[in-house]
């Protein structure tokens, strides 16, 4: 590699990639779509990208918890109660993040996961350098910078739960699980492909009764004849 590649490798590769998405959102909400499109197929559909992160993501999260209790000596019961801690909000983020980031707006977010509703067996996931370059970030922030106990075990919770979340979601669309809670939670998710205002949790259904988006055949009737009525 030349000088001059290891420039254009190093800079203008990536200033390129950055013109990209100004030249996206520079245009009309209607005329973004095309090239949304095919930056999401380029870098985030991309089949070694899906594949990496089922192996950065766990890696992350054990690093995580791992750095709270070797380097800041944390109590380790403490920090799994942390990590535990951890899990359970990602529940929330799960819930929060599908039903307000990615079915709303005019995001890139959103606009990948409109092609996964399109093609569910895609290989379309986050780019993993960014959810561990996240995760990385909080880590150096809170525990290397300010050496706060339990924020990286806290962390590491929500890294691990997202790699569960991202094992549930694609099991869900290509395998066939006998398991009779697994089925009716894959049920509850293949309901949210057909429509897409309700069932908004993969891993669980609880924030979905919590906050009244949990399909409901009858009750879902009623409102779509209210939502009728009002744009009559």
């Amino acid at each position: 590699m030349t000088n001059l590649d290891r420039l254009y490798f190093f800079y203008r590769a990536p200033r390129e990639r950055f013109r990209q998405l100004l030249a996206i959102y520079g245009r009309k909400p209607e005329d973004r779509l095309p090239d949304a499109r095919t930056f999401l197929t380029r870098f985030a559909a991309h089949k070694s990208n899906y594949l990496l992160g089922f192996i950065t993501d766990p890696v992350t999260a054990l690093f995580l918890i791992a750095w709270d209790i070797s380097a800041l000596r944390t109590n380790v019961f403490a920090a799994l109660g942390s990590f535990c801690f951890g899990l359970l909000t990602w529940t929330l983020l799960e819930y929060g993040f599908h039903r307000f980031v990615y079915h709303k707006g005019n995001t890139l977010a959103h606009k990948g996961h409109l092609m996964h509703h399109e093609s569910p067996r895609l290989l379309l996931g986050m780019p993993w350098y960014v959810t561990s370059g996240f995760f990385l970030l909080m880590w150096y922030i809170f525990a290397v910078r300010l050496r706060v106990h339990f924020a990286a075990s806290f962390f590491g919770g929500i890294a691990a739960g997202y790699f569960y979340y991202c094992s549930v979601h694609h099991i869900q669309h290509h395998f066939r699980v006998a398991n009779v809670w697994f089925r009716d939670l894959t049920r509850h998710h293949n309901i949210h492909h057909r429509l897409q205002d309700v069932n908004f949790g993969v891993t669980n259904r609880f924030w979905d009764r919590v906050f009244g988006t949990q399909y409901r055949k009858e009750e879902y009737k009623l409102r779509a004849v209210a939502r009728l009525n009002r744009n009559n």
